[in-house]
């Protein structure tokens, strides 16, 4: 299952998208903790995703 399934199938994409538009990087971390991701992938996850956002869909507001 990709990260998005898993974040779609608990009910959580929505928040982790409000928390990346947001730049709120403790909220998408525990978000990403909640569907089995390591403390350090998630961290990495949400660095990787905070340097380019536009490439994984995300656009400034």
């Amino acid at each position: 299952m990709t990260l998005n399934e898993r974040l779609f199938h608990v009910g959580i994409i929505d928040e982790f998208d409000a928390a990346i538009l947001s730049r709120d990087q403790e909220t998408a971390i525990a978000l990403l903790q909640r569907v089995e991701l390591h403390k350090q992938e998630a961290v990495e996850t949400v660095a990787t995703i905070f340097k380019n956002p536009g490439k994984y869909g995300y656009t400034e507001r």
